[in-house]
């Protein structure tokens, strides 16, 4: 099945788009930021959180996620997430 042993990821940084094809289910980046990363401030890094820059802010070239926090918190987090939430278009 793929999977990672949870201290493999220590020390490993995802991407956007690793982050929502190994832990949101293919969902689109913009879906993974409207409804992880805005519903959940408190994932953002500022916060004490595990991702930084989940908006690209000015200065910041990319979204940069630390998987091993990332995937203990979407463990613990995923029946709170609207897995059937739809971005208005």
């Amino acid at each position: 099945m793929n999977l990672v042993p949870a201290d493999d990821l220590k020390e490993i940084t995802w991407s956007i788009d690793e982050f929502r094809k190994k832990c949101c289910g293919g969902k689109s980046a913009n879906w993974v930021r409207t409804f992880i990363f805005d519903e959940f401030p408190e994932t953002d890094y500022a916060n004490g959180g595990w991702c930084i820059a989940p908006h690209k802010q000015l200065g910041q070239r990319s979204t940069t996620i630390f998987a091993y926090e990332a995937t203990r918190w979407m463990e613990a987090h995923k029946y709170d997430i609207d897995w059937n939430a739809r971005l208005v278009s």
